[in-house]
């Protein structure tokens, strides 16, 4: 490989006197300025270059979309023109640099020249020496005594050594600060300035006068190569006090960096601490300002209104953001452990690294164990690493055997300890202030609490694995990022569980609207019958190959069953799927926490308390959504809104799924069970008096036909008007709600048909309260029958019927009435043929429980679907309903053979 030259070998032909009409020599050349040398007074074109880029931007870092977003026409175009004029400046000073460059080389050409033929004068000279050497004659001298002969040659041995040393100074001294060796670079320097002081016979253990030299005046090498060694110690010192700043340096490099600023800048060693945990402060503010920084050119974070991160992929931010975090507290923990490690002094079992080294640089051991390579150094090891260290051999002893001064007392003081501590507890705290911040605002690009999770675990993880943090900064470091987890964590919840709200609010009111302005279009919303014998499609038959895709549609028919048998129609499905959908999420979100590793921390366990406090606080405002609903006057809605109240009490797990105890769980739902009653029992009221209203209202409640006891057309039948208005509660009742589970059922039709006896009775009582006929009483009698079907739900309705029924038949004195039996029979009778026209109000369980009902006459095989038993064959067939009797041109009506078939 190729050295460098140096700037001393360059200038060995160039001459010491000045050049005439003021021009320096063509060949004298200083070395080119260092890339970080701030010693040195800038140029004035450098200076220049400096102001116009502090007054006008940077033409690499221009957009034209953000220059035209930014500004109007005439803006750009005056920022077109300044461009314009910085370009004409710039070739302008180009011309001027190539002008004065091209007399430059003019000059150096007449040099080389005048080198040319002075080299040429040399060379006749050497040859003519030569041929004046050949020509003489050897004459064997007597051997002399070789004493004054060796010590001549040692002494010029000696000096070659000393000259060569500065020669090769600068490009090893390049060549350590690559390797980032900064403390052998210093430790060069100094040798070298001490062999400086050697030939310019400043030191008084060599005399060069003794041997007839004068190296000042016969080498002005020296005093060049000097000068050209000098700019390395601020170059040094600069670098070194950079490279401070670098989040990886081992705790060696750090102290042989800080040993390098105390020898080249004569600085006091706890000061290097100071400078030591400001440029580590450096350092973080630029951690600390990356995430503002990268989101603010736009590249590489696109972020929504609310701050989070849009269109970037999840994993990418959960990787940016465990990196940024981790390399923030790593720096941290390392700045103060590595900081501890140089300077913390624990008497002879642990003594700090800096004592170590100076130890090692007073009395140097063959094996410094404990000590770092970057440490292990002495002037002899310096030399050896050397090239051509043979030949610096040749030193004499007390230069090999050189030690820089370095006060140790400092170090060895016992007042460096409270110092070190004091100065290391005010750094971490005020990192540890900026860092809770900082990871607060990184901690928010995350957007659940698995992501948020999942971060936490992995720095905990690093933070367990590190070494050189005492109790409490571990526990300061854990700290912090148990908050910003914390804190990240309860906003995510908070935001689903809001967003829960909302979207339940705009389900309950997008439902209502559309059942009050569009109930044709959703017709198994407004008839739930229909929806429940609604035929789902069957999945079709799929090949081994499909199986994923069959799985799914057989998932989905099982869904849509079970959605027709617990009678969800599709507005109730999808308003409670909202709240079940976004629950299940919430809750799976939220149990990540108890998956880790610490299931039975204190902070998860807070944080669940937290939560569960937030989740039945949402359970209560979904309870004040249903009732603010409640509040709009309109059946249709009430009865949709209790549907929704006798879902969330029943089928649906909401209040659980999202997370409430199971105390807060029962009383949410006795809240919305009250809702629900309330709810059933206003629209039972207004159904009830709306249908007593229509059918009672053109025929008075006791102004029927009258029969007399020995009439042969006795009613076998209900009234018309009573028929009607059963068969429209039942209708209602169906409309109410399809529900297939009994005790439900039970408290549902059992509260109608009371409320609706009543209502008949208070009517019948108020229209005709004296008037009596066989219709008015068989009428009765089928309404006790209904009512003593339901047993004890409406036992107290079946004894006030009973008794307006003997009340009646008391009255009616003097006539014949029919025995109670037998119309009792006969409305049992005609509750067989009429049961599934009746179906809506009356019990599933009745042949289950034979004892509830008495026993058909003549009754068949029961079947599933005549609970109440099969109407008599042998009877004369008599219709359900009162019809209009057939006009006599109705058999013409028919065709062909019709009649006789």
């Amino acid at each position: 490989m190729a050295r460098r030259p140096s700037a001393g070998s360059i200038s060995l032909v160039t001459s010491t006197e000045p050049r005439q009409n003021g021009l320096s020599s063509a060949t004298s050349k200083r070395p080119p300025p260092l890339p970080l040398d701030t010693s040195g007074r800038p140029s004035v074109r450098s200076a220049s270059t400096f102001q116009k880029l502090d007054t006008s931007p940077n033409v690499s870092d221009l957009d034209p979309d953000d220059l035209f977003a930014k500004h109007n026409v005439a803006e750009v175009r005056m920022i077109q023109q300044r461009l314009r004029a910085d370009a004409d400046a710039k070739q302008e000073e180009l011309r001027l640099m190539v002008g004065e460059r091209y007399r430059d080389l003019l000059e150096a050409s007449t040099s080389i020249l005048g080198l040319a033929k002075s080299s040429k004068h040399v060379l006749e000279a050497l040859e003519e020496m030569r041929e004046t050497v050949n020509a003489i004659t050897p004459v064997r001298a007597p051997k002399r005594a070789a004493t004054g002969e060796d010590k001549h040659l040692q002494a010029l041995q000696s000096l070659s050594a000393h000259v060569k040393l500065l020669l090769d100074a600068p490009e090893h001294l390049w060549r350590l600060m690559e390797k980032r060796s900064y403390l052998n670079a210093a430790w060069l320097f100094l040798l070298a300035r001490v062999v400086h002081r050697a030939l310019s016979q400043e030191d008084d253990d060599q005399s060069w006068h003794s041997y007839g030299i004068d190296v000042m005046e016969q080498m002005p090498l020296v005093q060049r190569q000097w000068d050209t060694i000098t700019p390395f110690r601020s170059q040094i010192s600069h670098r070194a006090t950079l490279s401070l700043r670098e989040a990886n340096n081992t705790p060696g490099e750090v102290c042989a960096t800080l040993l390098t600023l105390h020898l080249l800048e004569s600085r006091p060693l706890p000061e290097t601490l100071s400078i030591y945990l400001a440029q580590r402060t450096k350092t973080l503010s630029a951690l600390f300002t990356r995430n503002a920084s990268t989101s603010a050119n736009g590249s590489a974070t696109d972020t929504k209104p609310n701050g989070r991160v849009s269109n970037r992929p999840r994993k990418v931010v959960l990787r940016e953001t465990k990196q940024k975090a981790e390399a923030l507290l790593d720096a941290i923990s390392r700045t103060v452990s590595t900081a501890r490690t140089v300077f913390a002094d624990y008497g002879s079992t642990s003594p700090s690294l800096m004592k170590q080294a100076l130890q090692f640089f007073q009395t140097p051991s063959d094996n410094p164990e404990s000590l770092p390579p970057e440490l292990q150094l002495t002037t002899q090891i310096l030399l050896t690493t050397l090239p051509s260290s043979n030949h610096l051999s040749l030193l004499p002893q007390s230069i090999r055997t050189y030690k820089p001064y370095i006060d140790s007392a400092t170090v060895l003081a016992p007042a460096l300890q409270p110092q070190l501590r004091d100065k290391l507890e005010g750094w971490f705290k005020k990192m540890i202030k900026d860092a809770r911040e900082t990871l607060a605002d990184w901690f928010a690009s995350l957007e659940t609490i698995g992501e948020v999770w999942d971060v936490r675990v992995s720095l905990l993880t690093w933070l367990c694995g590190t070494q050189g943090l005492e109790s409490p900064e571990r526990q300061e470091l854990e700290s912090i990022i148990d908050v910003a987890s914390q804190n990240q964590a309860t906003s995510v919840w908070k935001s689903a569980l809001e967003l829960l709200e909302v979207s339940f609010r705009d389900a309950v009111t997008s439902a209502t609207r559309v059942l009050e302005q569009e109930a044709a279009d959703h017709i198994f919303d407004t008839q739930p019958v229909e929806h429940l014998f609604l035929a789902a499609s069957i999945p079709l038959l799929q090949t081994a190959a499909q199986g994923s895709a069959a799985a799914a549609q057989f998932s989905k028919y099982k869904s849509a069953l079970r959605q027709q048998l617990t009678g969800r129609t599709p507005l109730l499905e999808s308003t409670l799927a909202t709240l079940e959908r976004h629950a299940s999420d919430v809750q799976k979100d939220v149990a990540v926490m108890t998956k880790s590793s610490e299931p039975s921390s204190e902070q998860v366990v807070h944080m669940l308390s937290a939560y569960r406090t937030d989740a039945e606080a949402l359970c209560e405002r979904i309870c004040d959504v249903l009732e603010g609903t409640n509040e709009k006057d309109s059946s249709r809605n009430s009865v949709f809104i209790a549907r929704i109240c006798q879902e969330l009490t029943s089928s649906s797990d909401f209040f659980a799924r999202v997370g409430c105890s199971p105390t807060t769980t029962d009383v949410l739902r006795d809240r919305v069970h009250s809702l629900y009653v309330t709810l059933t029992e206003v629209w039972q009221e207004r159904t009830v008096a709306r249908i007593v209203e229509v059918n009672f209202s053109e025929q008075p409640l006791g102004h029927n036909i009258r029969h007399s006891p020995d009439d042969s057309t006795a009613p076998s039948r209900p009234s018309h008007a009573l028929a009607q208005a059963l068969l429209s509660l039942s209708f209602e009742m169906q409309q109410l709600g399809v529900c297939l589970e009994g005790d439900r059922r039970r408290l549902q039709v059992a509260s109608a048909l009371r409320r609706f006896v009543v209502a008949y009775l208070a009517r019948l009582e108020r229209n005709a309260p004296e008037s009596i006929d066989i219709q008015t009483l068989w009428d009765l009698a089928f309404l006790h029958k209904l009512t003593q079907l339901w047993g004890k739900d409406t036992s107290d309705t079946s004894d006030r019927l009973a008794a307006s029924i003997t009340a009646r038949r008391d009255a009616w004195t003097g006539a014949k009435v029919p025995p109670q039996p037998d119309l009792a029979a006969s409305a049992l009778g005609y509750l067989s043929r009429t049961q599934i026209l009746f179906a809506g109000l009356l019990p599933f369980e009745t042949r289950r429980n034979p004892g509830k009902a008495e026993p058909m006459v003549n009754a068949e095989k029961p079947s599933n679907l005549l609970v109440y038993g099969t109407p008599a064959v042998d009877t004369k067939f008599e219709p359900a309903l009162e019809l209009v009797k057939p006009p006599p041109r109705f058999g013409l009506l028919l065709v062909g053979g019709a009649a006789v078939r």
